[in-house]
């Protein structure tokens, strides 16, 4: 990448920017823990929804036993975190909350946590969406910063043109691990070697991540309805494309054993179109012969 492009890169968020998409976290106690998890993450989201945009919701599950954390996290942007923290002792579902601020450099709950982070055998993969970036740099130049920015495990960057013809960025990366998506959260929006970059959302995963084998990352997240809406956009796992080339090929397999067979069958009527004008040839000279 050359010069220009990092100034580019580097020259992008001013300082209200960089403020106003500060991450906070908070942590949440008192909702049932005999509840889904994914039950547990809808219902915050809900509960916090007049919040302001919900960044993120992270409920901890020993993923061995599925039982699941007292305490929930919830991650907002800087200027929603004293509407959040207001809901201390509200109700949710018929449990009492117990809301407090859990910056990120504090880890008294990590006794809490600890057992959620065992035997982890399989990390499912986690979309992030990120903004902050100069759009007028080529995809690779954005990709390579991303991942360099939050060591991430991949990134996806792709431009969509709107109705009004103009060109629209779009950029996601990929983190694996217990803490991974914290760490990228504590980086949204701070001053790394001159760059910005902000998180503006992280996707839930699938009630049931794959656990095994070679799965694309975008194939890990729950997709937007902005993202399947989008006729540009077209993603094909491994597996699918195994499938489309077998199914293909069964086609084309089909298709020349039919005309084999449609070959063979004239082939054998000419034949016995043959054998009947000789048999006939034959019985009409014997009855010449016999006159």
């Amino acid at each position: 990448m050359d010069e220009s492009a990092n100034k580019g890169l580097e020259s992008k968020g001013t300082d209200a920017e960089i403020r106003k998409s500060s991450i906070r976290r908070i942590s949440v106690e008192g909702y049932d823990t005999s509840l889904r998890m994914e039950d547990v993450d809808d219902a915050l989201r809900k509960h916090f929804a007049s919040c302001g945009n919900i960044i993120h919701v992270y409920v901890p599950r020993n993923y061995e036993e599925t039982i699941l954390c007292r305490y929930a996290f919830v991650y907002v942007n800087e200027e929603d975190v004293e509407k959040a923290l207001r809901l201390d002792g509200s109700d949710m579902g018929g449990q009492i909350l117990q809301i407090k601020s859990y910056p990120f450099h504090e880890n008294h709950l990590e006794n809490d946590l600890a057992p959620m982070k065992e035997v982890k055998v399989y990390w499912p993969q986690q979309t992030l969406k990120v903004t902050g970036y100069d759009t007028s740099l080529p995809v690779e130049d954005i990709e390579i910063e991303l991942e360099k920015y939050f060591s991430s495990h991949g990134s996806f960057v792709y431009q969509d043109e709107t109705a009004s013809g103009a060109i629209k960025t779009k950029a996601y990366i990929y983190v694996q691990g217990p803490d991974a998506v914290d760490k990228a959260l504590e980086l949204s929006g701070r001053s790394v070697e001159g760059l910005n970059f902000v998180v503006t959302k992280v996707y839930p995963l699938p009630e049931n991540p794959h656990m095994s084998g070679f799965i694309h990352p975008i194939n890990l997240t729950r997709f937007t309805r902005e993202q399947i809406e989008d006729p540009n956009l077209c993603f094909i796992t491994e597996g699918q494309q195994k499938k489309s080339d077998t199914s293909e090929g069964n086609q084309k397999k089909k298709k020349k054993k039919k005309k084999k067979n449609k070959k063979s069958k004239t082939r054998e009527g000419i034949q016995k179109k043959k054998k009947s004008e000789t048999r006939e040839g034959k019985q009409k000279k014997g009855v010449e012969i016999s006159l």
